[in-house]
């Protein structure tokens, strides 16, 4: 390995170890916790090695959360391939794959989705089209889409609604798991699926019309 190879390497096997324990110190301590000097003494460096790999504890925030959205948006994408047929079918895909991710991954979907609001709102400052956190919400909004152009309608909603709705339903399911393991007692896979048929037959179902009774004519009782 050539010297500039090995400099290289050395470089970021350095920055990997602090990522590694700042995401140590955000999930056992909170994000409050987390000092460019106590990183430093858990690392073993000095706070200015600390400040040549990055600017601040925000940039760190951002980096530890752009790993564990492309893990997500890795997940996501692979259940709702296009192979699959109908928009419905996705969708359903779509919630067991997130459902199944946060499961799977408690400190991950945690760092992500439950941390201290400062960590969150440092993670989502000045957010890119291309950051994977954007992508993963772009794909929910994609499926309310085609959700509502295959005809499954929730009055006027619009997709980043109807996306954001599904959102909160599904993380209502993986929150409640992580946090309660005693409530809810029925299995989370039983949960998803209840909750993306009910979600399709709610949509399905046609707006009654409202009825107008003419003038000088009184409802029936």
């Amino acid at each position: 390995m050539k010297t500039q190879q090995r400099r290289e390497k050395a470089r970021q096997d350095i920055r990997q170890s602090i990522l590694d324990e700042a995401r140590e110190i955000i999930t056992r301590e909170g994000f409050a916790a987390l000092t460019m000097r106590k990183l430093a003494e858990r690392v073993d460096y000095s706070p200015a090695s600390i400040y040549m790999h990055f600017r601040n504890r925000d940039q760190i925030a951002k980096e530890i959360s752009r790993v564990s959205y492309a893990d997500l948006l890795a997940t996501l994408t692979a259940a709702t391939t296009d192979a699959i047929a109908t928009p419905a079918a996705r969708f359903r895909a779509l919630c067991h794959a997130y459902v199944s991710f946060g499961l799977k991954n408690p400190q991950t979907y945690s760092l992500i989705f439950m941390e201290d609001p400062a960590y969150l709102t440092a993670v989502f400052a000045e957010q890119s089209a291309d950051d994977p956190a954007t992508r993963s919400y772009t794909l929910l909004v994609e499926i309310a889409q085609d959700l509502i152009a295959a005809g499954f309608r929730a009055n006027k909603a619009t997709p980043i609604e109807l996306a954001e709705t599904i959102w909160a339903g599904l993380h209502g399911i993986v929150s409640l798991k992580l946090t309660c393991p005693a409530f809810p007692t029925s299995p989370a896979e039983t949960l998803t699926s209840l909750m993306a048929d009910t979600f399709l037959q709610g949509l399905a179902t046609p707006t009654p019309a409202k009825k107008h009774n003419r003038p000088g004519i009184k409802p029936s009782a």
